[in-house]
């Protein structure tokens, strides 16, 4: 079956009994990964005892597609059965799951666990779509932008809940920023809100222009650049200069989340048939013809599998500097070392 906007939104918010795999997509700016968190959660917490969740790349899940089967059928060893989470750049990184699909529809006992695939566009020929979209045990979740009304309420809802005071212009500067890329919001108003912990005044609209990096990143965030290439040297010797104060911590940890997300992005669109500088234009914020090479060795270099590993190691960093007391940019520095590290790992093996 499929669900569609409202309806695929309800579902990830309250799933219905019945449904035990979802594959959840949209074109680049739907807030998939936003709802992909939410059913994820709420199928973990549903469970009977709380499922365990297993994130698997695809390349694990191409090696060993038997673990799979075993993984959704099978009780833990610990009691708990699983929720199986795997996000997919390529259609084809999929075809592992087909198989246990048609095994949920057979078997007359329902699975002690669940499976979320997260993938980008798909079209309605999309093989993987039209599988789950057959099944009575599966679902697919195609969501889509919010309308510019819809996304402001979200937002001005978001900085609520997070407890973020800001100036009317910024406020209105922020919606209008973000409206570029509503995938992005919830991390940016995350990072928003570590910046406004302790800062004793509304957030402001230089505020928003600064941490919400929106634009030409290639002057702003040269240490960003430095580490997803692989150029320890090079960073090393500008860490000492650049990154000496808490203050300048953050908004370069958000400059590589971005980073990050926009690699991610790219891949996404490749995925789709765009190839070359064709893919830069269409990313938020753009890719000019001058930055395309770099950018290119970057996305040769960093596969969508590492780029979420990273992502999670991002967030374990932001996590550590929302501590007291927390040395920020110690543990920003040695991030990005770690990062460049691992670049210029993968640039020997190539």
């Amino acid at each position: 079956m499929k669900r569609q906007g409202r309806q695929a939104e309800s579902f990830c918010r309250k799933p219905e009994p019945g449904v035990y795999a979802a594959l959840i997509f949209g074109k680049p700016g739907a807030p998939v990964s936003e709802f992909a968190e939410q059913l994820a959660a709420r199928w973990m917490k549903a469970g009977d005892p709380v499922l365990d969740l297993k994130r698997i790349p695809p390349e694990e899940a191409k090696a060993s597609p038997e673990s799979i089967e075993e993984g959704l059928f099978s009780q833990s060893l610990f009691g708990g059965a699983s929720l199986l989470q795997c996000t997919i750049a390529r259609e084809t990184e999929a075809r592992p799951f087909l198989d246990v699909l048609d095994l949920l529809e057979k078997d007359d006992e329902p699975p002690a666990g669940r499976l979320l695939i997260v993938a980008g566009d798909l079209s309605p020929r999309s093989t993987i779509r039209k599988k789950f979209e057959g099944l009575k045990s599966a679902t697919t979740l195609q969501m889509f932008e919010r309308s510019d009304r819809d996304f402001e309420i979200w937002v001005q809802d978001h900085l609520a809940e997070a407890k973020i005071e800001c100036e009317t212009d910024a406020s209105g500067l922020l919606v209008q920023t973000l409206m570029h890329d509503q995938s992005l919001a919830a991390t940016e108003i995350d990072k928003l809100a570590l910046y406004a912990d302790g800062l004793g005044r509304p957030i402001n609209s230089e505020d928003v222009r600064s941490l919400i990096v929106l634009e030409d990143q290639s002057s702003g965030f040269d240490l960003v650049d430095l580490a997803l290439d692989g150029d320890q040297k090079t960073l090393s010797a500008l860490l000492q200069e650049q990154l000496r104060e808490a203050s300048s911590a953050i908004p370069i940890l958000i400059g590589l989340n971005n980073q990050v997300k926009r690699l991610i992005r790219a891949h996404e669109l490749s995925a789709t048939g765009v190839q070359g500088m064709a893919i830069g234009q269409k990313l938020t914020p753009r890719i000019f013809d001058r930055q395309w090479p770099a950018f290119e060795r970057r996305m040769a270099g960093w596969s969508p599998e590492r780029l979420f590993a990273l992502q999670g190691r991002i967030e374990e960093v932001d996590t550590q500097c929302r501590r007291a007391a927390s040395p920020q940019e110690a543990l920003v520095r040695r991030l990005l070392m770690d990062v460049a590290q691992v670049a210029a790992a993968g640039r020997r093996r190539r």
